[in-house]
């Protein structure tokens, strides 16, 4: 083994989908910041290439940073805008560390899509938690974002109940 292999020592994350809300005060909150999240989407440019993401990142309630498809020039990816945005501020880069991630798509999870995948950049964060809203449809690529961050040690949440809502601004995209 050389010096640059990463060993993984965490335990397997966990995946769990909620599909109803059950009244409880933690899908009352994964509700509310996914709507946030959606959002951020609903503000992405339309493209017919590429779908449109919002992202929200917390830690505990309190905000971190936001990001959305190719909300600036550079036409980077939502996960990878919301990282910089949250690393561009020294205070809520120390934040990131045991935050919370929520994204209304699937983070990609391959090089084909993206220089640097947005799972291993989440990984590489420290982000402990990543809420989705839908797994990423396979119109482009076979996305492997969920099972990638569970082998991370990385606990994802599909908030399937919200689903129709996170793919409202790519349904030019799934006819």
């Amino acid at each position: 083994m050389t010096d640059d292999t990463k060993v993984n020592t965490k335990p397997p994350g966990t995946y769990t989908v909620i599909s109803t809300n059950d009244g409880s005060k933690q899908v009352e909150i994964h509700i509310e910041l996914m709507r946030l999240a959606i959002l951020q989407a609903e503000m992405a440019t339309p493209n017919d290439n590429a779908f449109n993401t919002g992202i929200i990142i917390v830690n505990g309630m309190t905000p971190i940073s936001e990001g959305r498809s190719r909300e600036s020039n550079m036409n980077k990816h939502a996960a990878e805008i919301a990282l910089i945005k949250a690393h561009s501020h020294s205070q809520n880069a120390r934040l990131l560390a045991g935050s919370t991630m929520y994204t209304t798509m699937e983070p990609c999870s391959s090089k084909k899509v993206s220089k640097v995948p947005c799972t291993s950049l989440i990984i590489d964060a420290g982000i402990t938690t990543v809420v989705i809203g839908v797994k990423e449809p396979e119109s482009f690529v076979n996305c492997k974002g969920v099972d990638t961050l569970c082998a991370a040690g990385i606990h994802v949440i599909h908030l399937q109940l919200l689903q129709e809502e996170c793919l409202k601004t790519n349904i030019h995209l799934l006819t």
